[in-house]
Formats: structure tokens, sequence, C-alpha cells
């Protein structure tokens, strides 16, 4: 009964959220690698350039076949209902919603910021017994995107971008039972057990953007655990256990498009002649890479295994579309909340969604 509710509550969720991204308006990416003399003589051509490279930084959304095995061997073996029997898949749905984006006409401190409502939702479906779902990681907060760089910069050909990224979230899964299972054995509650906390986290990115060339960019970070207290106030077992302090880095590497021409039968003639119709495909490597370096003292093992690192590999046939393909590995301590003492290594692939991908 409970896997019922709790399945009925994912649900809701899932409409939720699915309504808000379909309300979404997209708009063309043309500005980095399409320029023309059209596109450059229009004002705000330096902004539109420098909201598509923050929108190729965001959150990647995929829905994938996970294979996940331990690195080191579990302290208790996996129950029914908690992936025993591996998982059918796992789906990321996470979009920064922009509450404002600056244009030329504006001061040049509201051009170099996007404040953001940010939304992602995790969620893990096993092949146990009946496919329950397992605790979804919600992490719901706001956001702020601030251009350091010279915003002349934007409108050349070739630019060097700097900007800050900074974000307050709250990052739960909903449940209300015990943190622990009730064994002689300490092991977090894969179940319903309650994960809460909060984080605030800051971001320094750095890219080179070109008409001619690919997209290459970097960023170093830091990110804490902060108590909010009141609704929002985090899970008491997670001091000096989960970790409160971790310094983050990042890498991307964005190809060009690249244009490929195809010859196609016109059936809406009578005459069948052919046409020709023009694809870019795109390929991007992200790499995020994390390592926590206080706050783990009560974590079993005296490595405390502090790093974690994922790989991404994501292409699209054609970036009019919005759905293409991904890769993902990760290595570390399982990242789908409550599991956080699971170290594992993931491996999957399935299928991702770019929204804004015109």
């Amino acid at each position: 009964m409970h896997i019922v509710k709790q399945t009925r509550k994912m649900n809701k969720y899932f409409s939720v959220f699915f309504g808000l991204l379909l309300s979404l308006s997209l708009h063309a990416q043309r500005y980095i690698w399409y320029p023309d003399s059209i596109i450059q003589d229009n004002p705000n051509y330096g902004m539109d350039k420098y909201h598509d490279v923050l929108r190729y930084h965001n959150p990647l959304m995929y829905l994938a076949y996970p294979v996940i095995e331990p690195v080191v061997k579990r302290r208790l073996p996996l129950e029914d209902g908690e992936g025993k029997d591996g998982y059918w898949l796992e789906g990321n749905f996470a979009y920064r919603f922009a509450i404002y984006k600056g244009k030329y006409y504006n001061y040049k401190f509201f051009q170099r910021m996007r404040p953001t409502l940010d939304v992602d939702l995790l969620v893990r479906l096993t092949k146990d017994y009946s496919s329950p779902l397992l605790p979804a990681s919600n992490k719901l907060g706001l956001g702020l995107d601030y251009l350091l760089s010279n915003l002349e910069a934007l409108k050349k050909e070739k630019a060097t971008l700097v900007w800050t990224t900074m974000q307050l979230h709250h990052y739960s899964n909903g449940q209300a039972d015990s943190f622990f299972v009730e064994d002689q054995v300490q092991r977090n509650n894969y179940k319903s057990g309650d994960f809460s906390t909060n984080y605030f986290r800051i971001m320094v990115n750095i890219a080179s953007t070109s008409q001619q060339k690919n997209i290459v960019s970097g960023g170093v970070g830091y990110q804490r655990q902060v108590d909010l207290g009141g609704p929002l106030a985090s899970s008491k077992e997670l001091e000096h256990y989960y970790g409160s302090d971790r310094a983050l880095v990042n890498f991307q590497w964005t190809t060009k498009p690249m244009l490929k021409t195809f010859s196609l039968e016109n059936r809406a003639t009578a005459g069948r002649d052919t046409v020709q119709t023009e694809k870019r495909r795109q390929l991007n490597i992200r790499s995020e890479f994390e390592y926590i370096f206080r706050g783990v003292a009560n974590f079993v093992g005296d490595s405390k295994i502090r790093p974690a690192w994922h790989t991404y590999l994501t292409y699209m046939p054609s970036v009019s579309n919005e759905v293409g393909f991904i890769l993902h590995t990760y290595l570390g301590r399982d990242y789908l909340n409550i599991r956080f003492d699971d170290v594992v290594f993931v491996g999957e692939i399935g299928v991702y969604v770019k929204f804004n991908g015109r």
C-alpha cells in the first residue's frame, strides 16, 4: 500500500513538472554558430549570444537504462523494493527556468544577470516485485548567473566569457520514516528514510566561443550544506556523515554543429521530385567532479569516499529537434539522496532531451 501511494505521489510530480515544461516557448540557438548580417545587426545580438552560452550549461535531462554495481561491499544486501534485482530506468528531469533575461537597453548591471527558478527531479525505477519507484531526489531553489567579463566582448566573433553561478537549493526525498534501518548494522533506510538538506553553491565559469570553432568551457566552485530551519530543516543524521563542504570542478566540450545534406523524395507532389534538406548534428562531452573535504567523520571506512565523478556524452542527430542520445558514467557515493552510503559505479544509455534546441 505504501508503494502504491508513493507511485501516485510521483505521478502527481510528473504531471506538474511536465506541465511546466510544455509551457516553455522555444528560442532559436542560432547566435553562436550562424552569424549573418541580419543577426549581427540585431541590437540584442550580444545578449542573445550570452544566453545561448548559458543554455549550453544547463543541467542535462535524460531517460536512461542504468547498470549500477557496488564498488565497496555493501554492509547489508539490498532487499525487495530497494533494487536487489536491478533497475529498469533512471530519469533526470531538470531545468533552470529564467525569471529575467537582460536586454541591450537595460542598465549594464541587469544585462549581466539571469536569475532562475531551478527544478530537478531524479527518479529510479527498480526491477523488483511490482517495479516500485525509489524515493526521488527533489531539488528546488533559486539561481543567479552573472557575467564578469566585458559586455563588448559579446559582440565579437570570438569571445572568452567569464561568469559566476550562485544557487541555493532545498534537497529532499519527501519521506518521513527513520533515517536508518532497524538492524545491528548501521545502514541508511533506502525505502522511506527521511533525507532533507539544503546547499549553497557558487561556481566561476569560463568559456571560449567562436562561430568557427567548438565551445570549450570549465569551472571551479564550492558547495556548502546549510540548515534553513522550519520546513527546510536538515536531517540531524547528516551531520559529520553526509559531508558539509565540497570542492567542485567541471569541464565541457561542445562541437560546432556538423552540417550534413540529404536528398529526399518529395511525396507532397504528384511528380515526386527530390528536395535537399540539411541537418546539423552535434556532440557534447561534460565532466563533473566533486571532492568532499569536510563533514565525513562518521562515514563508515577509513577513506570516507570523498571523490565523485560524472561523465556525460550526448549526441543530437539534429539540433533543430529536441531529442538525442546520452551515455553516462559515474563513480562515487550514490547520487540518489539517502543512498549516499552506497558506493557505486553507474553506467547508463538512453535518450537526452534538450529544450530550446532550435
